[in-house]
C-alpha cells in the first residue's frame, strides 16, 4: 500500500459545469485523486479526438480504456508537515473551505444577429451599438477549495504504486506529462509526499442510503464518463468523526468501479 500526503493552497473538484455557476465538491473526489495518481505515474488517461480509437461520436476528449485498476481511500490528516516537522492541525482548520471567485464571461453574437452588425469579428457598427463595451457580459461564479490537505491511500496494484514512487523521485523516462494539478492547471500543490504508512486521519466513508445523517456528508464523484454522463458514478461520503491510522473498509473505493449488473 502507498499513502500520499497532499497539501495545496487551492484546488477544485467540479461536480458539474454550467455557464454561470461552477460549483466544487467540498473535498478531493476519488476521481480527481485517481487522475492525480495516474499523472504521478506518467500514465496518460486522456483519449484525444485525433486518436484512432476515439469513436468520434462526441467532440470531446474521452477517457482512455485499459487504465490500471486500483482501490483508493481518502482522508483528512490531523497533522501537517511544516519544514519537515509534523504539527497538529486544530480541528476547526482541518477541512478545506469553499470560496467563490467571480469573473466576467462575455461572448459575441453570431448567426442571425450578424444582420444587426454583430459578427464573430467585431465590426465598427457592432461596436457602436455596444457603445464601446463587450456585447454580452455575464457575471459567473466559480467555487474553489482553499487550504486542501488530504491523504490518498492507494492499494491493490503494486506496479502502479511503484510507478508513483518512481515518478515522485523523478526516475520515470520520459517522465509524466505536465505538472500535477488539482482540478485546474493553475492550482498546483505545495507538496506531495509518499508515506510509509497512513497517518492519523478522518477517513471518508461511504454512507448507506438508510444511514443516519452524518456531519459533512457530501457527494463525491468516483468515475466520470465523458461520453455518456448518465454513466458517471458518484456516491455519498462522510468523514469519520474520530481520526485513526487504520483505514476502515467503508473508505476503500474500487476504481474503475465495477460495471453495473
Amino acid at each position: 500500500m502507498l499513502a500520499l500526503y497532499v497539501d495545496a493552497p487551492f484546488a477544485v473538484c467540479r461536480t458539474f459545469t454550467a455557464g454561470w455557476y461552477r460549483p466544487s465538491a467540498t473535498f478531493l473526489t476519488p476521481s480527481a485523486a485517481y487522475g492525480l495518481v495516474l499523472n504521478l505515474a506518467g500514465i496518460e488517461s486522456r483519449l484525444r479526438e485525433e486518436d484512432p480509437a476515439h469513436p468520434g461520436s462526441v467532440p470531446a476528449t474521452l477517457t482512455r480504456g485499459g487504465l490500471p485498476a486500483v482501490r483508493i481511500a481518502l482522508g483528512v490528516p490531523v497533522e501537517r508537515r511544516v519544514r519537515g516537522q509534523l504539527a497538529e492541525v486544530p480541528e476547526a482548520d482541518r477541512y478545506p473551505r469553499v470560496a467563490t471567485v467571480y469573473q466576467q464571461l462575455h461572448n459575441y453574437p453570431v448567426g442571425d444577429s450578424k444582420a444587426k452588425g454583430a459578427t464573430e469579428k467585431p465590426s465598427v457598427l457592432g461596436m457602436q451599438r455596444a457603445k464601446g463595451n463587450k456585447y454580452n457580459i455575464t457575471p459567473v461564479r466559480r467555487e474553489v477549495l482553499v487550504g486542501l490537505r488530504a491523504v490518498i491511500a492507494v492499494d491493490g496494484n503494486a506496479d502502479l504504486e511503484a510507478r508513483v514512487r518512481r515518478g515522485l523521485a523523478g526516475e520515470l523516462s520520459p517522465g509524466r506529462y505536465g505538472l500535477p494539478f488539482l482540478g485546474d492547471n493553475a492550482f498546483l500543490p505545495d507538496r506531495i509526499d509518499p508515506l510509509d504508512a497512513p497517518p492519523p486521519a478522518h477517513w471518508y466513508e461511504r454512507v448507506a442510503a438508510d444511514a443516519a445523517i452524518r456531519p459533512r456528508a457530501t457527494r463525491l464523484t468516483v468515475w466520470i464518463d465523458r461520453a455518456d454522463m448518465s454513466r458517471t458514478v458518484s456516491n455519498l461520503y462522510a468523514p469519520a468523526g474520530t481520526s485513526s491510522e487504520r483505514i476502515p473498509s467503508a473508505a476503500w473505493i474500487d476504481i474503475p468501479p465495477p460495471a453495473p449488473e
